[in-house]
Order: C-alpha cells, then structure tokens, then sequence
C-alpha cells in the first residue's frame, strides 16, 4: 500500500472514530478502563456470582427451589424464576443458565419473556419488554457505571455495563425474548483460547 493510501485510510479511520454515533468505541473505551482497573465486581442475581463453582450453584439453586423461588426452568435445561406484573409490568419468565469454565460460573446466559405472550399481542413483544428490562436492572445493578445504549446492525440497540470484570449485555433475540448475557472479563480471553483450539 503507498503512502497516499494508508494516509487516506489512516484519515478515514478517525473521521468515522470521532463521528461513532453508534455508541460502541465509547464502549470499548471503557471497557477497556475497567479491566486495566482490575477490580473485581461478582455479584450477579440472587445470591449467585461469578467464579462459583458448579456445586455452590446447584446447591445454592436448589435451596432456592425448596423456598419456591426457583423452578425447573425451560426445556428442564435452565432454572426458571417466574416475575410478577409489578417487576415488569406483566407477569413474566426468567430463564437463566450458567457456562463454567474450569469448572467456575464464568458467564450467565439469561432470557426474558412475557407469560401471556402471543403473536398477535403486539404490547406484549420484545421491545416493549427491553425497556422494561432494562430498567429493572438499572434498579438491580444501580451502582458504578451506567449503561451505555449502543446500535448494533446485528442485534438492534443493545445496553451494555462494565464495571470491573462484569459486562452485562441487554438486547433483543427475537420478538418474544429478551437476552441478557453475563461475562467475566478476566476470564473471557482464556475460555476464547479454548474455543479456538
């Protein structure tokens, strides 16, 4: 590549940098801030955190199962903790199930649905039940930073929040259901690592 290219490309890179309406370089800006930091910030939902092995969880779940708390979850493969209309404005599911790595709660995969959801009950879709959800955790998860509202081409506007190791990503799978996903930072690199090999 000449010169007058790379300068023209290296130009075109901080043009599109500073004008980033999308919201993600500020993302990574601070995610990136977070982790340098190197503080740990466990707590998920419920008592469970990152870095509890798995027999902490199943027992901690199931303990939880004997208050009513819990239930067995969709499909028998999540654990299933039903919402009443004051948290989200109607009754609701959520599903949630772990990935451990090195045998430790290392992500949490969550899903959020309506009970009375159907197709032809447009206000009880998706993006109705973002925002509520979104605001949910803005009570739940009220300290540190906040989230930061990004447009993503794949998934529609996502909410994102780092602190520490934890990100939390909020964002729509499809239009009965809200995704939130979990990730350990610190240990996210190691479990790619494994991925790839």
């Amino acid at each position: 590549m000449g010169k007058f290219a790379f300068y023209l490309l290296f130009i075109t890179c901080l043009v599109s940098c500073k004008n980033d309406k999308s919201g993600y370089l500020e993302y990574k800006r601070l995610e990136s801030k977070e982790i340098k930091r190197g503080v740990r910030e466990d707590s998920l939902f419920f008592g469970i955190y990152m870095g509890m092995t798995s027999k902490q969880f199943y027992a901690h779940c199931w303990e939880l199962n004997k208050k009513g708390i819990f239930t067995d979850g969709l499909n028998n493969t999540a654990v299933l903790h039903k919402m009443d209309s004051i948290e989200l404005g109607h009754p609701a599911s959520m599903n949630f199930y772990p990935d451990f790595f090195n045998n430790k709660v290392a992500k949490m995969r969550v899903s959020f649905q309506y009970d009375a959801w159907a197709p032809w009950n447009r206000k009880l879709y998706s993006d109705t039940l973002l925002l509520k959800v979104v605001d949910l955790y803005k009570q739940w998860y009220n300290k540190g930073n906040p989230f930061l509202k990004i447009e993503d081409k794949k998934r529609g506007v996502i909410y994102v929040k780092v602190d520490g190791n934890r990100r939390i990503i909020i964002g729509r799978a499809d239009d009965m259901t809200v995704r939130v996903d979990y990730t350990d930072l610190f240990v996210e690199p190691q479990m790619n690592k494994e991925i790839k090999k």
